[in-house]
Order: C-alpha cells, then sequence, then structure tokens
C-alpha cells in the first residue's frame, strides 16, 4: 500500500493488489486522496474494487490479465484510466452473457478482446476506444491561470468542438488577457478553424468581475452540429494507422470499433437504439473502413456495467460478417442497426 492515501492498508483489497507500486499521481490513487470529503468518490472507487475483484477471478493465472493488470498501474492520466475502465465494463458485459473472450495479443496488431466460440477461436474482435474533445482540460487550466484568482472568464462555443489545438489555446489565453486589461464588458471571439471539427467553431470570451472562475458552454440550439461532431469523432477514432491495422487484424473475423462517448458533450443525449440507426447509414461507412461495425457507449463511475450502447453496423458486410455480429449483440442485448 503507498502511503498518503487516507486508505487502510486492507480496505478494497484487489485494487490495492492492481496499485502495487503505483505513484500518487495515478488517477486511483488522486480519487483515493479526495474519497474522505467526497462521498460520490468513494461510491466510485468501491464499484471499481468490485468490477477488478471480478475481473481477477476471471482471469486469473491468465498472463494476459497479468500483463493488463501491470498496465492499470501505470496509468498517468484520467483520460487513460477511464478508457481501460471502458474495457473492463465490456469485459464484464461478456461474462455476464456467459460470451467466452480472452485479451487480445499485445505482441502483435491485435484487437483489446477476442471473442470466443465454444472452441476456443476467435468469433470476432472489440477493440475499444474513447472520444472526448482535446485540449479543453488544458484550455480551462491555461485559462485559470491567466485570471490569476482576479475574475471570472466565460467561454462560449458555437458549436461543440472535437479538437483545440495548442495555438487555439494560446489565443484564448491570450484574448483573457486583453479583454482583463481593457474594457470586460464586452466579448472577444477567437475563430478555429480545423479539420478535426465538424466545421467552423467560434468561441466567445469574456471576463468580469469574481475570483478566478472558468465558466464553459456549447451556445443552445439545434443540436444537429453538436451530435454530427460527435458522430464526426466516432469515425475518425477508427481510421488511424493503428486502429485500422486493428480493425483488420482478425483477416475475415469482424472487428468491433467501440467508442465510449461519456465525456463528449451533447452525445449522451442520443439514445443508443438511435446511435445505432445513424452509425449504420452513415457515409462515412465506406467499404474500406477498417471496421466491420461501429459501437457508441457510455459508462458511469458508479456502475459497473453499460449506461447506454448502440452499435450500427457497415452496409458493406458480408452476410456471415453481418450475421456473427448481429448474433453478439443479441445475446449481450445491445441494439443493432
Amino acid at each position: 500500500m503507498t502511503s498518503g492515501t487516507g486508505q487502510l492498508p486492507d480496505a478494497r483489497p484487489v485494487l490495492q493488489r492492481w496499485l502495487t507500486n503505483a505513484p500518487l499521481t495515478h488517477p486511483v490513487r488522486v480519487m483515493e486522496a479526495a474519497e474522505g470529503t467526497n462521498p460520490s468518490v468513494r461510491a466510485s472507487l468501491d464499484t471499481l474494487e468490485t468490477m477488478v475483484s471480478a475481473l481477477d477471478t476471471a482471469g486469473a493465472g491468465d498472463a494476459r490479465w497479468r500483463k493488463k493488470i501491470v498496465e492499470f498501474g501505470k496509468l498517468a492520466s484520467m483520460g487513460q484510466f477511464l478508457e481501460m475502465r471502458a474495457e473492463f465494463v465490456l469485459a464484464l458485459a461478456l461474462s455476464g452473457a456467459k460470451i467466452g473472450y480472452q485479451l487480445g495479443d499485445t505482441t502483435v496488431s491485435n484487437p483489446d478482446i477476442l471473442v470466443q466460440d465454444r472452441s476456443g477461436s476467435a468469433l470476432a474482435g472489440i477493440e475499444v476506444t474513447a472520444r472526448a474533445p482535446q485540449n479543453i482540460n488544458e484550455l480551462v487550466e491555461q485559462v485559470e491561470s491567466a485570471s490569476g484568482g482576479l475574475f471570472d472568464v466565460s467561454l462560449t462555443f458555437d458549436r461543440y468542438p472535437s479538437r483545440l489545438q495548442p495555438a487555439i489555446v494560446k489565443d484564448v489565453v491570450a484574448a483573457v488577457r486583453t479583454l482583463a486589461a481593457g474594457d470586460t464588458a464586452v466579448g472577444q471571439v477567437v475563430p478555429v478553424d480545423d479539420p478535426k471539427n465538424a466545421g467552423p467553431v467560434k468561441i466567445t470570451v469574456q471576463v468580469g468581475p469574481g475570483t478566478g472562475v472558468v465558466r464553459w458552454e456549447v451556445a443552445g440550439g439545434v443540436l444537429d452540429s453538436v451530435l454530427g461532431a460527435s458522430e464526426y469523432a466516432v469515425f475518425e477514432a477508427g481510421i488511424g494507422e493503428q486502429k485500422a491495422a486493428q480493425g483488420g487484424s482478425l483477416g475475415g473475423t469482424p472487428v468491433l470499433l467501440v467508442v465510449d462517448v461519456s465525456r463528449y458533450g451533447a452525445a449522451w443525449l442520443r439514445p443508443g437504439t438511435v446511435w445505432a440507426q445513424r452509425l449504420a447509414g452513415h457515409a462515412k461507412f465506406t467499404p474500406v473502413f477498417p471496421f466491420a461495425g461501429i459501437a457508441v457507449m457510455r459508462q458511469s463511475l458508479d456502475q459497473p456495467s453499460l449506461v447506454d450502447v448502440g452499435v450500427g453496423l457497415s452496409p458493406h458486410l458480408p452476410r456471415s460478417a453481418r450475421q456473427t455480429l448481429q448474433d453478439l449483440c443479441k445475446t449481450l442485448d445491445w441494439p443493432c442497426a
């Protein structure tokens, strides 16, 4: 047990074993340090103990799970933790449905999870990733630093961004400083033109009296652009060189890309049944898209299971691969289109 967490050595024994030698900067260690004053954090840690206990039992003696546990202890950010937690949620979903699986072989290009038939052969693959707008956290941190606790800052996006590049972060911080030094009653607009976003984005920056609070929001209006950004990000998750290799790594065996959109703005407003239809009919599902289907999922730190999920299958799938994934979704009770 690493000292400084305020946690008793015998509390959450499996989680503590998984965290052996993990530094105090590990995201779970940070949560442990906060649980004494935050009951919701304590509940999240208890849920995590339930999850890792079940996985620890199921993977006992498995070399790939031992490697995964080592990786867990080396996580360096909350984003990395949430992405691995999404893998855990999916593994538990498969176990709960009595579907055989094993973790992918990380020594070669492989999906995160290999779904197996009764003979132990790979029936399908599942590659897990997560999407959140890049650099919003960095933007907020830098704006907070620029305010120095002397004034509040409001950032309003006219549509949800998929990415804010470092140059844009610098432009927003410069706007904050300019406004703070002049007339704080007016705002300044910072344009964002980035192909990673679903379209041009405008950030309206305003400052006012306060103690350094930074608020950001997406302007109200039609949700098409907001959800369009989410759809764009989901498909973008599957076309990087590494992800594309994983999508085709099993030959003719279909691989499903599962994207956790829990932190992606308005994505939660669309239920899994609707996501399934939207994904299946999307123009980005071209014949060369490397995955057989995409699932959009959400998780919650206080629940060990999926909050919602929807699966869209490529219209270009061979009949046998389509049937395999449809049968898998039916067994898991996942909406599929």
